[in-house]
């Protein structure tokens, strides 16, 4: 973001300008010889995007996750993975090395693809691109990669064990258009894999407050006299789903059932181990005052046969390094 120049604590026409382009950045899962070496990305607003076509700027998705968690999956089993996408286990064969996996959202089905994880066969085969046509007017897009490590034979039922998942929100997918106003910003220039956003009218910093300037993009403007204007970027980011009623991110309120597992958390098993549970824990004991001052932490409560999945609240305070001032004296 770039703030040519401001008279006192107005900015003119153009005298906003933010720029993003399209970069490669590596996978989570780090295997280059099953195709999982890089990426394209491009920074949007507060949020990492995926460009659906990496030379152009013009088309983006939302990234969902990307994650080199591994987790293991029984025939039937269902993988949360966010944004109402799911990873379901159709069949596991240990006899034949194999494994079918159904990708659906909301429910609904989208694709499935039967992988072979045959120690002979080639390692790039162990991986399922998830292709789809007619997104934003574009055909094959790869909107999900999931990378199977393994079957093998639980202490009950055949298991496949996954390391490698990445998915782009490809069902909200958004073209921007050279007309198009996020906030303060709307003057939109897109240059190949570059997209420029200045703003057509002047607006005023006030004094002691927070400007959004575009969808979750704000200034902090500091309570300074006007011919000494302090500001800087930042953005306030929540990780998960607010509870409307309380306000508080939500933990594991609802129940997903004996079946359903959520991404973001790291499940593993080995094979050939039997699984037990563990007998519960005596309670603790009461810690005194002074051991429980100034630790607030609280945890929602987990439904019960559901995973644990924490959400953490943070405030990111510098959108960049580099921050704006200017004074005068």
């Amino acid at each position: 973001m770039v703030v040519p120049g401001t008279e006192n604590n107005v900015i003119g026409e153009g005298g906003l300008i933010y720029i993003t382009m399209i970069m490669p950045v590596g996978y989570e899962y780090e295997n280059p010889a099953a195709g999982w070496d890089n990426y394209s990305m491009i920074g949007f607003g507060a949020q990492i995007a995926v460009p659906l076509k990496p030379d152009r700027a013009d088309k983006l998705s939302r990234l969902v996750l990307d994650s080199d968690d591994k987790y293991t999956l029984r025939t039937g089993e269902t993988l949360e993975l966010g944004q109402g996408y799911t990873l379901e286990a159709k069949q596991v064969d240990v006899n034949g090395e194999k494994v079918w996996l159904q990708f659906n959202r909301d429910g609904e089905y989208v694709d499935d693809e039967i992988i072979s994880v045959a120690t002979g066969g080639n390692n790039t085969s162990k991986t399922w691109d998830v292709e789809l046509d007619d997104i934003e007017g574009e055909d094959d897009v790869v909107v999900l990669r999931v990378h199977v490590n393994q079957v093998f034979q639980g202490a009950v039922d055949s298991i496949a064990q996954i390391e490698g998942i990445w998915l782009i929100d490809y069902a909200n997918a958004m073209t921007i258009e050279s007309d198009d106003e996020f906030g303060k910003l709307d003057d939109v220039s897109i240059q190949g894999d570059t997209l420029s956003i200045s703003n057509e009218n002047t607006f005023t910093l006030t004094m002691g407050s927070e400007e959004e300037i575009a969808e979750g993009m704000f200034f902090m403007i500091g309570d300074t006299p006007v011919e000494e204007l302090r500001y800087f970027p930042f953005v306030v980011r929540i990780l998960g789903e607010v509870n409307e009623t309380t306000g508080l991110p939500e933990g594991n309120e609802t129940e997903t059932g004996e079946n359903e597992t959520q991404a973001g958390e790291n499940v593993t098993e080995t094979p050939g181990e039997n699984v037990t549970e563990e007998p519960a824990e005596e309670p603790a004991e009461e810690e005194t005052e002074e051991e429980t001052a100034g630790n607030n932490t609280t945890g929602g409560e987990e439904g019960e046969g559901t995973p644990g999945f924490g959400i953490v609240l943070c405030l990111v305070g510098l959108l960049a390094v580099v921050y704006l001032i200017r004074r005068k004296s």
